[in-house]
């Protein structure tokens, strides 16, 4: 049966709302995916949102919006019957929370298994959910795509170790967007947000394993006078608990700088505009920022945790993630020292260019491939 065509269904109804690391994976990853399709590949998207303009069209690829809560039972009874009515011999889920009673093989792709290997940064509802959707989904998939080895090693403590054996790691890609913006667009760029000339910068949510304390008590620490201001950017509420911290610890407007949340447009040139990335987790699955800063040009520092050692690939400075003198101390070389600067810099641009979108549609198409039923 040469003309046998294979049907590829792709859950992506939780790529929406407010930018996240499974927003960023899906719409990369889809945007990537149609253009290695072989002739006889057919891709079906399942969104969230009444149209997907992120998609580009493709004479291969249909789209189905369904705009129901993902997480509400309705909303995944829906899924369901639209799953089964396409009849796939692959879905490919990148959330563990995805129907699982469908025709076909079902490939999930792993960023963290935080409600279960860190409970305590996660709310009761989504312990909950996890605990009873997503512990099925990961025991029920053929094959687990794990952003890293440490997330498919974390998850294996929980699991059982034979879950190895249906894993396999294809890291993200880093998109093309990110780039070093030249310098004229970064200096107007800092002109118009009433940013320094050099400055240190972190990205992302505000959540209590991001540990922006740590970085708050490191500016505290540092000299004034041999330091950098600090941008926090992503979030901007002015009765925010961090801010109150700051203000607890006496940062002002000359060490501590708060940014709202930009469109990604804006992202290449707020990391190139940066001298320093900064990022203490306690805890990843994957970390977009990083890499993203990396493409952009701006050496990083990081928490010494395996996932973000693994991500980075040695082309940052990786530092404990609680030591806050070891965070200033790091700092302050990063701040003043220009061959610290230029290595990094060099180190973190060739790694981060290594890791392309193309690349990891490649190999997850492969994997699809390998589930596909052999015809006689």
């Amino acid at each position: 049966m040469e003309n046998q065509v294979h049907t590829i269904v792709f859950d992506a109804r939780m790529a929406v709302g407010a930018p996240s690391g499974i927003q960023r994976y899906t719409r990369s990853l889809l945007r990537a995916l149609p253009p290695q399709l072989e002739p006889d590949e057919r891709l079906h998207v399942i969104i969230g949102e009444a149209e997907a303009p992120w998609l580009p069209e493709h004479p291969q690829v249909t789209v189905h919006p369904l705009t129901l809560d993902p997480l509400s039972r309705s909303g995944r009874s829906k899924a369901q019957k639209l799953i089964r009515s396409l009849k796939p011999q692959v879905t490919h889920a990148p959330s563990a929370f995805t129907p699982i009673r469908i025709p076909g093989r079902l490939v999930l792709t792993l960023h963290d298994i935080l409600p279960i290997s860190h409970p305590r940064y996660s709310s009761f509802w989504f312990k909950f959910l996890w605990r009873f959707t997503a512990f099925r989904a990961i025991h029920h998939a053929r094959k687990l795509i794990g952003s890293s080895s440490d997330t498919l090693k974390t998850a294996a403590k929980f699991f059982g170790r034979r879950i190895l054996a249906r894993g396999i790691v294809i890291p993200p890609g880093v998109d093309p967007i990110f780039y070093p913006q030249p310098e004229d667009a970064a200096e107007a760029f800092r002109r118009i947000h009433h940013l320094p000339d050099r400055f240190l910068l972190y990205v992302g949510s505000d959540e209590p394993h991001k540990n922006l304390t740590t970085l708050l008590h490191a500016q505290a620490n540092a000299d004034p006078t041999a330091t950098l201001p600090l941008v926090i950017a992503g979030f901007d509420s002015a009765n925010h608990p961090l801010r109150k911290e700051a203000e607890q610890l006496g940062l002002d407007e000359s060490q501590l700088i708060w940014l709202p949340q930009l469109p990604d447009a804006e992202m290449p040139l707020l990391y190139t505009a940066a001298r320093v990335f900064l990022f203490p987790s306690l805890v990843e699955g994957f970390c977009f920022p990083v890499l993203e800063a990396m493409a952009c040009g701006t050496p990083v520092i990081c928490s010494a945790i395996n996932v973000l050692k693994e991500v980075t690939g040695g082309a940052a400075k990786v530092v404990h993630p609680t030591d806050r003198q070891e965070w200033s101390k790091a700092i302050h070389t990063a701040t003043v020292s220009l061959d610290w600067h230029d290595t990094f810099r060099a180190k973190g641009l060739a790694h981060a260019q290594a890791l392309t979108w193309e690349k990891a549609a490649s190999e997850t198409l492969s994997v699809y491939r390998q589930l596909y039923p052999k015809f006689r």
